[in-house]
């Protein structure tokens, strides 16, 4: 620093403005030196003797850039009349030119830590210690296995931890998620997405739904994994057209109904025409299919599955649409695998025999030599011995390994409520109501509709809520249990509008609408108002399709006005309320006419299928064995004979059926999909992650850092504000102010309170804020050590070793930016001290021991450097061997796999294998640099 001299074109800059960038000198006097900053147009004025500026030097091999924004390498340095004047090599023509520092570019910025240092741009020496903890936390991030998981605002339930990771770390998975209602496979699709995003597997996602769920699609994958989904439909593909282009190609993340896709063959092409890396389709029972005729459903999804690499699909019922259409799903995922409808029953047929050689490994006894013998057959080449299924961990092991041979797990999962924990009991609640005369007539009738909903016939019109005892009861029974939340379900949304109308009129109850003539935001709206525990609505009267997809949990009490004509439907009603979350036994009201083919229904699925008090999942194979049979009853409820035999043979196929089951392949499918064995580890790592206090103390630092206040709210909740001194931009900071929590307890309570974990955008922003500003990269300070000699100094170089690669080869899984901090003694040794509350020194201070102790300091860089480069050296060895080890083995399991298991695709190998060979290269060219300097002077 020459600070005895100013001249006019002369390159300072300001040591306490450093946003200013390079300023130029227009004016000198015997007093004073005013500063002329191009990059922002402003001047300042110092007095000479306290100028907190610092001359700019270039030397030899360094780069300059041109006011013009060329560059080039110096080569030779001269000084004309107080003024630098550079000769150098042009980047870009190669050719010799030659510049005075007065053409430099204004927008210089000193981002090198011996730039800065030497240069005097220096920061507050908390920035050093907060750059090397968000590097240690995002190396420890990039490397935990909850990555994705932890973040997610969910209870942790072993079942969908074990799918969602499961699923989550493969490459291009495409599986079925098929648990029944209420086992929460929406949340298991928003981990896998979420997973898949964090790691780099995916990029582009698009999630296909009902119409009806488009909302609450948006409202979960935002809520639950604070994913932004855009929703596309036909107002907003036709806004999009005007500016030409493909609407689909504008967003990464979208959201939009397959009505839409199937009325819409132009914007489905377009769908086609972009690019995804991940298809979700929910409600995908709604995809009818047989050999000779698909569904327009069907051939919309078809499509999108053959150029999709990766495809989830989501249906609780999955033979809804009978067996052919569950065998036509598990075709979109793998068409190779399943040809024929023929060839898939087949295979299903092999699935008791190996759940009855399983069966023996999930029982708490000894096995025989028998049946050691079955296993020995069914998996030759794994060596068993009874003395390895000693305990119940080597059992579930073996039972793991054969599933992974013989069984379906890899492309299909599905849980059932019985063996699930946590879920309350269901009571029937039957209402018999005498049958009025005015119905007399349209009961008598060949239509089956009239029989079932004869309140909808044309004969009545809205007449009928006058003399329908249900209408009465309803009233009367909301008014006796009142103020608790009721949902009622009916088949039309003529009828749930009819019953709004009587309540409105007759009663002072407040309840809300909810069907499919209203728009998304109107039904969103309602069941908000439902949802209100204080003034909301004590009932709310929904269509048919408040069956799928909305949860309604806050409530225990379930109306159904009608009955559907299929167990499946049935189900998806009563699964509203009974699902994980219900914290009390849910109430199941059926007012029903006495004598009418409502009560054959409601006697059928209670005493035939016991429908109402225990899932079903065998209801829609006895339907479809007794569809004859029931309809004829139906058509004569005063049968008693015919509705006995009913029963009965209900009652035996729904035996035999369940016996089946847990016999075949869902007993296989079970211990698969629940996670039994596999999933303790991640618990506890994300019990671990939960009770940590390393994310709060962390971001309470940055927070400090950036100029964020934090006020202790209570029920362990913060309010965040910025503050007159906040340092910079905070992507997905609220500036009006947000409320986080770092307790899952609290986020899974109070839906408004942000959920800050290291999944966070909030956190990943921070860091990311620390990692790319200059600010601590260097720094001069103080620390008080009675114990040490007044003076004495150490230099703290800290290095980061990374390597760079596409984000979808997952280095950070074997190498992510590696923080390796060097501490150098005054002597030039090694140190293994460590430094805490190091305070600032003064600008003029810290400027004086950088100048008496540059020679040294550059000597300890150049020392510290070549320690780190050799540190690097061991880490870059140990994360290739980790590598190679691990993908090789992952190769060699799936290759013998596929010998024994077709499910096992030829992609995922090539992709195992490809991914080795591009992480080689990779790896092997990860090089160190410089991120940060810290002078540390003893101060006691």
């Amino acid at each position: 620093m020459k600070n005895d001299g100013f001249h006019i074109g002369q390159r300072w800059l300001s040591n306490t403005e450093t946003e200013l960038g390079l300023g130029a000198i227009v004016s000198v006097d015997f007093r004073t030196v005013e500063i002329l900053f191009p990059a922002t147009g402003e001047i300042r004025r110092y007095a000479k003797s306290e100028a907190p500026l610092t001359r700019l030097t270039y030397a030899v091999g360094d780069r300059i850039t041109h006011t013009e924004e060329w560059q080039a390498t110096v080569t030779d340095v001269q000084e004309k009349q107080g003024v630098l004047i550079y000769e150098g090599i042009r980047e870009d023509t190669k050719e010799t030119v030659t510049i005075s520092e007065a053409l430099l570019s204004p927008l210089v910025q000193l981002n090198e830590p011996e730039q800065r240092l030497f240069n005097n741009q220096l920061d507050l020496p908390k920035w050093f210690e907060l750059r090397l903890q968000s590097l240690e936390h995002d190396y420890a991030y990039q490397q935990s296995s909850t990555i994705g998981l932890a973040g997610a605002r969910i209870e942790l339930i072993p079942h969908q931890l074990h799918i969602a990771a499961e699923v989550g770390k493969r490459y291009a998975p495409r599986v079925l998620l098929s648990d029944e209602v209420g086992l929460g496979k929406t949340i298991e699709a928003a981990l896998i997405i979420h997973q898949q995003l964090q790691t780099g597997r995916s990029q582009r996602v698009l999630i296909v739904v009902p119409d009806t769920l488009v909302h609450q699609w948006l409202v979960e994958m935002l809520r639950r994994v604070n994913l932004h989904f855009s929703v596309f439909d036909e107002s907003r593909c036709a806004a999009a057209a005007q500016e030409g282009g493909n609407p689909f190609d504008d967003e990464q993340l979208v959201l939009c109904s397959l009505d839409f896709l199937v009325q819409h063959p132009q914007h489905h092409q377009q769908a086609l025409d972009a690019h995804w890396d991940m298809l979700v389709v929910d409600e995908a029972h709604h995809l009818g299919w047989s050999e000779s005729q698909p569904s327009a459903e069907y051939e919309r999804i078809e499509a999108l599955a053959n150029v999709v690499p990766s495809v989830l699909l989501l249906t609780a019922t999955p033979d809804q649409l009978g067996h052919q259409s569950h065998f036509a799903r598990l075709r979109l995922l793998d068409p190779a695998r399943f040809v024929s409808y023929e060839s898939f029953l087949a295979e299903e047929s092999t699935y008791a025999k190996v759940a009855e050689t399983v069966t023996p490994l999930l029982e708490d006894r000894a096995l025989t030599d028998d049946e050691l013998a079955a296993l020995h057959a069914l998996a030759p080449e794994v060596e068993i011995a009874i003395d390895d299924l000693a305990s119940e961990a080597k059992r579930l092991e073996m039972a793991h390994k054969m599933i992974d041979l013989h069984g379906t797990g890899r492309i299909l999962f599905r849980n059932r409520r019985a063996s699930i924990e946590g879920f309350p009991a269901r009571a029937l609640n039957p209402h018999p109501l005498n049958l009025p005369g005015e119905y007399a007539d349209i009961i008598s009738s060949a239509d089956l509709t009239d029989k079932l909903f004869p309140e909808r016939h044309p004969a009545v019109s809205e007449a009928w809520v006058d003399f329908d005892p249900r209408v009465a009861w309803l009233i009367e029974f909301l008014t006796a249990i009142k103020p608790a939340k009721v949902l009622l379900i009916c088949a039309s949304a003529v009828t749930a509008q009819q019953l709004a109308e009587v309540l409105r009129t007759k009663s002072s109850i407040r309840h809300s609408v909810f069907h499919e003539g209203m728009s998304i935001v109107d039904r969103d709206k309602a069941a908000h108002y439902f949802a209100d525990p204080d003034v909301g609505a004590q009932v709310l009267l929904c269509s048919e399709i408040g069956s799928e997809g909305r949860n309604f949990q806050f409530a225990h009490h379930l109306i159904l006005f009608d009955l559907p004509l299929t167990p499946d439907l049935l189900e998806q009603r009563i699964g509203r309320l009974d699902r994980i979350g219900q914290t009390r036994d849910v109430q199941i009201h059926v007012p029903y006419l006495i004598g009418s083919a409502q009560q054959v229904l409601l006697d059928w699925y209670h005493q035939g299928l016991d429908a109402f008090c225990q899932t079903c999942p065998t209801g829609s194979g006895v339907f479809e064995e007794v569809a004859e049979q029931l309809l004829a009853a139906c058509h004569t409820p005063a049968d008693t004979q015919l509705n006995e035999a009913l029963i009965a043979t209900s009652q035996q196929l729904n035996a035999t059926l369940k016996r089946q089951l847990d016999e075949g392949r869902d007993r296989l499918l079970e211990l698969n999909a629940s996670g039994v064995g596999k999933v303790d580890t991640l618990l506890e790592d994300m019990v671990a992650l939960d009770t940590s206090l390393a994310l709060p103390k962390f971001m309470s630092r940055v927070f400090d850092a950036i100029g964020i206040h934090q006020e202790e709210k209570g029920h362990d909740c913060f309010i965040l504000t910025p503050t007159e001194s906040m340092v910079n931009h905070l992507p997905g900071f609220d500036h009006e102010g947000m409320t986080v929590t770092y307790r899952r307890r609290i986020a899974t309570t109070l839906e408004h309170v942000h959920f800050l974990t290291w999944d966070h955008p909030l956190v990943h922003s921070a860091i990311e804020l620390v990692l790319t500003e200059v600010l601590g990269k260097s720094s001069v300070g103080f620390i008080s050590d009675a114990t040490k000699p007044a003076g004495i100094y150490w230099l703290e170089a800290l290095f980061v070793l990374e390597c760079s690669a596409p984000k979808s080869l997952q280095v950070g899984r074997y190498l992510p930016p590696t923080p390796l901090r060097i501490c150098m003694d005054a002597k030039g040794l090694p140190s293994e001290v460590s430094f805490e509350d190091v305070r600032p020194t003064g600008r003029k201070v810290a400027q004086q021991l950088v100048g008496a102790l540059k020679p040294q300091l550059e000597k300890h860089i150049s020392q510290a450097s070549a320690l780190a480069h050799s540190q690097a050296n061991k880490v870059l060895q140990g994360a290739l061997a980790t590598m190679r080890e691990s993908l090789s083995d992952q190769a060699e399991r799936l290759r013998s796999l596929q010998k024994r298991n077709p499910a096992v695709r030829d992609e995922e190998i090539a992709f195992v294998e490809q991914q080795k060979t591009a992480l080689e290269k990779a790896l092997t060219s990860a090089d160190v640099r410089l991120d940060a300097l810290r002078v540390v002077v003893n101060n006691p």
